[in-house]
């Protein structure tokens, strides 16, 4: 008897259900990315797009409540973004949260 083979799930795929379940690791992971990532907009793209993922959140519900249209934030979170400030604090806040700074160290 033959066993089904479970099919594999991608890196993007498992963060995305484990924050889906943990909502304060999923903003330690952004805020992590943030800071470390400064420098590497593109993976700071990346952890925005695989939160709002996490937190059930489409291009079109996100776009709705920060008052964008849906190309703009897709553009925004797409793999080449490059977000303004403002869609930037808008896409924050749809997701319970606020861009800060704080001093290097």
């Amino acid at each position: 008897m033959k066993k089904n083979p479970k099919k594999l799930k991608t890196w993007s795929a498992l963060k995305r259900e484990r924050f889906s379940k943990n909502p304060d690791e999923t903003f330690a992971y952004l805020k992590s990315s943030l800071e470390d990532n400064s420098d590497a907009p593109e993976i700071v793209i990346n952890a925005l797009r695989l939160v709002s993922e996490s937190l059930g959140l489409s291009i079109e519900q996100i776009a709705k409540k920060a008052n964008k249209s849906p190309s703009t934030i897709h553009k925004a979170l797409g793999k080449t973004g490059n977000p303004t400030l403002e869609t930037l604090s808008a896409v924050l806040k749809t997701m319970g949260l606020k861009l800060t700074v704080a001093k290097a160290s």
